[in-house]
C-alpha cells in the first residue's frame, strides 16, 4: 500500500506525516522507519522508530533511493510501515522521475509506504493519482 500526502511548501505535510509515524508504531508489531533528509527525528517520533537520515548513505538519487529501500526490506522481514519525508528533495528529481520508483515499492507485500511531496493535485502524474 502506497500513501501520498502533497501540498505546497509551509501546508504542513511533514506534521501529517510525523503524526502518521507515531500513530503506526503505536500499533506495530515490527519495525517502523522514517527516511528523512532533515535532522527532525529526536524532536517529536516516537523512540521505537527507526530514522535514516539519507545524507548518511549518499542517497541523491531515485536510483539510490530505490535500492536503499529495496535494500531494507531484504534485509529486514519484520518492517511493517516505511515513511519518507520529502521525496523530491531527497531523490533530487522531477515527480515523472519517480515512476520506476513507485511501481517498485508496489510490488512490496506487507509494507505500507507513505511519503510526503511538494506539489499540488494538480501537478502530480497519473501514475500517483491513486495514492492520494
Amino acid at each position: 500500500m502506497i500513501k501520498l500526502i502533497y501540498g505546497p511548501k509551509g501546508f504542513g505535510k511533514t506534521k501529517i506525516i510525523m503524526d502518521d509515524i507515531n500513530a503506526a508504531a503505536e500499533k506495530a508489531k515490527g519495525n517502523v522507519v522514517f527516511i528523512t533528509d532533515k535532522s527532525i527525528c529526536s524532536v517529536s517520533i516516537n523512540i521505537n522508530v527507526r530514522c535514516v537520515y539519507t545524507e548518511e548513505y549518499g542517497i541523491s538519487s531515485v536510483e539510490a533511493l530505490k535500492g536503499f529501500i529495496m535494500g531494507l526490506v531484504a534485509g529486514n522481514s519484520d518492517i511493517e510501515a516505511i515513511f519518507i519525508d520529502g521525496i523530491l528533495r531527497i531523490a533530487d528529481c522531477k515527480l515523472g522521475d519517480l515512476e520506476d520508483l513507485f511501481t517498485a515499492i508496489k510490488k512490496v507485500e506487507g509494507v505500507k509506504f507513505e511519503m510526503t511531496v511538494s506539489a499540488g493535485k494538480a501537478d502530480l502524474p497519473k501514475f500517483m493519482l491513486e495514492y492520494v
